[in-house]
């Protein structure tokens, strides 16, 4: 399980960077989503907090 899961962490953070795998890192995020549960607080404050840095400012 550890496996599968440093992979999806892997390919959500990748896949958010770039344009052209920004579907892979959605996708990944909500299979970590739905694998984890109480992922979703924390990953919604790392997304405003990374849109707020780098879009808002």
């Amino acid at each position: 399980m550890w496996a599968i899961t440093s992979a999806l962490i892997s390919a959500a953070v990748l896949g958010m960077w770039f344009p052209a795998t920004r579907w892979l890192g959605i996708s990944s995020t909500a299979v970590l989503s739905f694998l984890y549960p109480w992922l979703g607080i924390p990953l919604l404050l790392v997304v405003g907090w990374a849109f707020y840095f780098f879009r808002i400012r």
